[in-house]
Order: C-alpha cells, then structure tokens, then sequence
C-alpha cells in the first residue's frame, strides 16, 4: 500500500459532498514503515468527530488485494472495520458489496463511497464506472512478475547480468534488458548512478500480490488433483521420502507457512514443479481433480527453490506470501497477515 501520501487524495472530493460531513481533515502518514495505513482521516459530523485510520489503493482492486485489506484490518489496534477507510482509483461493484458487507468504509476518486459512522450516519454510492486512458490498463507482464520475484527474494540481483537472470528467473536475456527500464518507469526500481535498487516494500507488495493472481499464476497453473492418500499430511509424508528422479518441487501457501511459523496449515497443497507437465503429475501419483487439494504450478526459475525445511524445498517467503492471498480460505489471509512481517528485503 503507497505509505505517506503527501498530497490530498482525489477520492476525499466524495467525502466532502456528504451531506453530514461538516469538516475533513487529512493527514498523511509518516514516511516509512511500519503502521500497516497511509495516514488518518479527522471527520466533523454535527454529533462529533470521528477518526479513521486510511489505506490507500492505487491500482486496481483484486480479489487477493481485498483479501490482504481485510486481513490486516483484523489486527489493526482498534479491531473495528469502521476504524478504516479505503481511498482508492475505482472501487468496481463487486468490491464494493464485499467491503460493504465487511462494514468497511472507502471512497474513489469517481465518486463511489460508503461511509458509516457510528449508528447515526451512513451514506453509500455504488456503481460509478470509471474511463480509463490506455496507460492505466496496461497490465505488469509475467515477465516483469517474474524478475521483480526474483528482485526481492535476493535484492542484490538487481544489478546481475542479464545471462545471470535468464536462469535466475526464467526469463530470456531480452526481456530481461527491457524490463528493468519499465519497472523504473513504474517506480518499482530506481536507479541510483549506474545502479538499481528496488522501490518502496509498499508499493512492491502491492503489485506483487495482485499481479501474481491477475497474470502470473494462471500462466503457471498446470493443473488441480487429487492424492491417493486419505490425508494432506500422509501424502506430504510420502512426497518427503520418495520424489521421482529428475522432478524437483518447491512447496507454498499453507503447507510452506506451516513449515516457516507453524501457524496455518489450510486444506490445499499448492507447489511448484519441474518438469510441469501431466505427466509430473502421473509420476507423482496424483489423480486430475478440478476440485482437488493439490495445485501443480510450473517452477518459473531458479528462484522457485528457495530453502529446505524438514526435508521439504519451500517457495520463497514472497510466493508464499501471494499465493496465501489467492486462497478461498479466509484463514490463509489471516496467516498472510501474521507472515507480511518476514518479507524483508
């Protein structure tokens, strides 16, 4: 989330027309990290004054960014859905009925906005469409998914060459040279001299998080199965003693987590494999299920294979991190929440 917005959010404008808000006042919050919100909104209404923590949205709202909203509001200190507003773009209709439904306020720069305070005062707008320029739709590709994982999982390949990055990441040496200019035009890498560093965590997880459910994971979604074991944890157990020869996998989401913080573990076995073919899937005993536990992904790079655990090779923090955000499970973003601490970089 962009931390420390140091100039007025269009979407206050909707705010300002309700007819019960009095006085708003903004303020940014401070630069850095890490209070989870972009600053804090003081409203005047006739029968007082409310305070709201903001969280500040600039791209577009996935389901996995709504997810890593909710999550966090959970464990903010005040525990209360009122206590937070969403500032964002374009809240679109179905986002909207699910924060509503969360008792979450927000407002966009379009119009749309839901405000309750207290039992007194609601006021709700849905429904306004937005008109986007081309350069507002124009999507982050695979390719830069790929290398910005592989960015923040080891921050000093910024400044690897691109031979180095082909393998690093799965990318070929082209889209490699092309993509670092565009991930600085994005802000999501600066330049520094003759160097690169990576951009604000803020805004990395951000994208990272919705571009992972938006582009890059159905790209590498092979398949759902099923195991022939009765349980998730006796096929792990076997997954850990007998892996055909010439397949490697990295486990993520639950099943990773687990192994990190022993905090969730969830039903769904997701994992990176190579080779990612059905006949991985065949080798590893695994029946096709389009409701199936397991979720085989195709291992992008040298980066899936982050870092054994109990005998088992784990995805890095950073998959880990996006893929719990793309679960159903509302636990998983729960855990997402507990685990955002460990991404460092």
């Amino acid at each position: 989330m962009p931390r420390g917005l140091n100039r007025e959010p269009e979407s206050l404008h909707a705010l300002r027309r309700i007819p019960f808000v009095r006085d708003l006042r903004y303020a940014p919050g401070p630069g850095g990290r890490d209070g989870g919100y972009d600053g804090k909104l003081d409203i005047q209404a006739p029968a007082g004054r409310f305070h709201l923590l903001v969280v500040a949205k600039r791209s577009f709202l996935t389901r996995s960014a709504v997810n890593q909203l909710l999550a966090w509001i959970k464990q903010v200190e005040t525990g209360k859905p009122h206590g937070v507003i969403l500032l964002a773009r374009h809240v679109p209709r179905p986002v909207a009925d699910r924060l509503i439904e969360a008792q979450v306020n927000f407002a966009d720069d379009v119009g749309n906005v839901h405000l309750a305070l207290g039992d007194r005062y609601n006021w709700t707008v849905v429904g306004k469409p937005v008109l986007e320029s081309a350069s507002d739709r124009r999507p982050v590709s695979a390719a830069q998914l790929q290398l910005l994982f592989q960015f923040v999982t080891h921050p000093e390949s910024v400044n690897w060459p691109v031979r180095r990055l082909e393998s690093a990441a799965g990318i070929s040496k082209s889209k490699a040279a092309q993509a670092r200019p565009q991930l600085v035009a994005e802000g999501l890498l600066a330049r520094k001299g003759k160097e690169y560093q990576l951009g604000p965590k803020n805004l990395l997880t951000e994208r990272l998080s919705s571009g992972y459910a938006q582009v890059l994971r159905p790209k590498l979604l092979v398949g759902r199965f099923r195991f022939a074991e009765k349980t998730a944890e006796a096929f792990l157990t076997r997954l850990r003693t007998s892996v055909p020869a010439g397949l490697r996998y990295a486990l993520t989401g639950g099943p990773a987590v687990d192994l990190l913080q022993h905090f969730y573990r969830g039903p769904e076995v997701p994992m990176y494999v190579e080779p990612s073919s059905r006949t991985t899937a065949q080798d590893l005993r695994l029946l096709p299920d389009s409701e199936g536990p397991v979720t085989l992904l195709r291992a992008f790079g040298e980066v899936v294979f982050w870092e054994k655990r109990d005998h088992h090779m784990l995805a890095p923090p950073w998959l880990i991190y996006a893929e719990l955000l793309n679960s159903n499970d509302p636990r998983a973003h729960e855990a997402a929440a507990e685990f955002q601490p460990q991404l460092s970089l």
